[in-house]
């Protein structure tokens, strides 16, 4: 029952803050007076003067599109090569050498597509100029991109033959700087007062509480035990640009840790607040642009619809991961020997799992950052039970609609609103229409590939990487888990959200060039589907509402969206499932 009370408070308190903040980023982005923009409009001014950008620019969608492009590709090649050069460059104390050119490549295009896969370890790879300058930008700008295009599409719906969707450059530069950094300003100092670094100090070197063994084989065992070959009394802690990086992350459904063990550690997140912080933040915006979206089309209702559809998926995702973590398994369980109730103690599936948080914020978080496109973790997924690890699997191959990346999320699941809509028009006889403007061939040629995008190329993704015979040798376990490993990291690059099953090791010139170039497609062909059905919309009249009107703001259409995610995203996905998690739980049961 105290798990039920968590898991509701933690969505009451994301609802709650995320429906005022879709007023605010609404007026943001229409340029309306805010109480932040008496400090930061005239910043906002001399910084499109000195780039040349008019601040009332209305781009077509062709120019738009491009300018979003350039953007990305100028951001990939500069970090691509602040990463391979790393060791020549400044704020280096540990003097870490610069990356291969295709873990660069790799890490290069996870950050700018939003993604964050990381196949290295943070503290022990990059320097404090990489952490900062290269990813920490690149978590405030990407989701700012996402965010851009997602309004380009609003303005496309409520535009009446027009072309103009507003300025890419002004769309990023308020989304940058009214809407992200002022909101990690506030959860890194929060963060800074709970114990997180945040300085350019070498690494310290700090006395263990308790000395550790390490026996012959490497394997740590008690520091008086006789297998004992050496002994471990000291501990280095890694410094740096910690908390301003880990509070982006996590609210620009970045993801990425700067540590290897990402928000289980301590010092990325320290304490109950800042994971309480950290936890929401993983689908704030997300959530709150479902809320804009009503707003913005001056239909409230329809906000709420969409919102309904992504409630619904995302409570029945977090209540299936609970049950299955808090059951465990019955090899762990000994048939009844070891108990696994919650009196006096966590209970359920710990293994992979922080003490600190246990079964039930693990399992909220898990469902949190997969639902969002997101991929920090405060546990090892790999670690989780069969269902429990495929559940997190699925919410990110339905093609990250619960939630989703911030801006890209939210106009994938407007693709599965159209092919809805289209579906219910073809079963009443009618001509599909949506916010007053008929679909027609070329909207709806859009809407499926934002449909079906993310799990072709997962699945292509994950065939490649399974006919390669290296990527047996990378693997941590054989059979169906091993399998499931493989699927994971295809899924987690093709759904552009970065999380880890950690039982994959991903460094490999040729995972490093597949998971890339998922990560790239996943980004960049929905952004252009979504500037041309922005464009296309834009150029459309708008038609009266009849009675004979299909309504999108029922349950019966609530009902038919979450019908049409699960028939495109679970069954596209089902049979690679089989092989995986659903062969393995079928192992455990029998």
């Amino acid at each position: 029952m105290d798990e039920l009370l968590e898991y509701g408070i933690y969505v009451a308190l994301l609802v709650a803050l995320a429906i005022p903040l879709s007023g605010y980023i609404n007026r943001v982005m229409a340029g309306e007076k805010t109480l932040l923009g008496r400090v930061l409009c005239p910043v906002e001014g001399v910084l499109y003067r000195v780039i040349g950008v008019s601040r009332n620019e209305n781009m077509n969608w062709k120019r738009y599109l491009l300018c979003a492009l350039a953007f990305s590709a100028v951001s990939l090649i500069v970090l691509w090569a602040i990463l391979m050069c790393q060791g020549f460059l400044p704020f280096n104390p540990e003097g870490l050498p610069g990356q291969s050119w295709d873990l660069a490549f790799n890490t290069a295009v996870s950050f700018v597509t939003n993604t964050n896969w990381q196949s290295y370890s943070g503290e022990s790879s990059l320097s404090y100029f990489s952490q900062a300058i290269g990813l920490t930008v690149q978590n405030f700008v990407t989701p700012a991109v996402g965010m851009a295009v997602l309004f380009a599409l609003f303005r496309g719906m409520v535009a009446e033959n027009s072309e103009g969707l507003g300025s890419f450059w002004v769309d990023v530069t308020r989304g940058v700087m009214y809407v992200f950094i002022p909101l990690c300003l506030v959860m890194s100092i929060v963060g800074i007062a709970s114990g997180m670094p945040e300085n350019l100090s070498e690494y310290q070197e700090v006395d263990l509480v308790e000395p550790v063994g390490i026996d012959a084989d490497g394997n740590a065992v008690a520091a008086d035990d006789p297998s004992a070959v050496d002994t471990v009394d000291k501990q280095i802690v890694p410094m740096g640009p910690q908390a301003s990086q880990v509070m982006i992350k996590q609210l620009g459904t970045n993801g990425g840790g700067y540590n290897g063990v990402n928000s289980a550690s301590p010092l990325e997140n320290p304490t109950p607040l800042t994971n309480i912080i950290q936890c929401i933040a993983l689908l704030l915006v997300p959530i709150a642009l479902l809320f804009s979206f009503g707003r913005f089309v001056n239909d409230r209702r329809q906000g709420r619809a969409v919102f309904a559809a992504v409630f619904i998926l995302l409570v029945v995702s977090l209540g299936l991961i609970a049950f299955f973590e808090q059951s465990g398994t019955p090899q762990l369980a000994q048939n009844g020997a070891v108990y696994m109730g919650v009196d006096g103690q966590s209970g359920g599936n710990m293994e992979g799992k922080e003490v600190r948080f246990g079964v039930t914020d693990s399992s909220l978080w898990a469902a949190f950052t997969t639902a969002a496109s997101n991929g920090s973790v405060n546990s090892m997924h790999d670690s989780y039970t069969p269902i429990g690890g495929m559940v997190p699997m699925v919410l990110m191959q339905l093609g990250e609609v619960i939630g989703g990346g911030v801006g890209c999320g939210l106009y994938s699941l407007i693709g599965f609103v159209m092919l809805t809509v289209f579906i219910a028009g073809l079963m009443v006889g009618r001509t599909p229409e949506y916010l007053g403007k008929k679909i027609g061939p070329k909207e709806m040629r859009m809407a499926v590939i934002l449909c079906i995008t993310t799990p072709f190329v997962i699945l292509v993704g994950a065939a490649a990487m399974s006919l390669d015979p290296a990527t047996v040798d990378s693997l941590n376990n054989p059979g169906a888990h091993g399998f499931s490993e493989v699927l994971y990291a295809a899924t987690s690059a093709g759904g552009n959200n970065g999380s880890a099953f950690a039982g994959l090791n991903a460094n490999t010139p040729f995972i490093n060039v597949v998971l890339g170039l998922e990560m790239l497609v996943n980004r960049f062909v929905p952004i252009v589907a979504t500037c041309v059905l922005a464009g296309s919309l834009a150029s459309r009249k708008k038609v009266a509402t009849t009675a004979g009107t299909l309504s999108t703001s029922n349950a019966m259409f609530v009902f038919l969206l979450i019908l049409i995610i699960l028939l495109v995203g679970a069954l596209t996905m089902f049979p690679a499932l089989a092989l995986g998690p659903i062969a393995e739980q079928l192992q455990m049961v029998m």
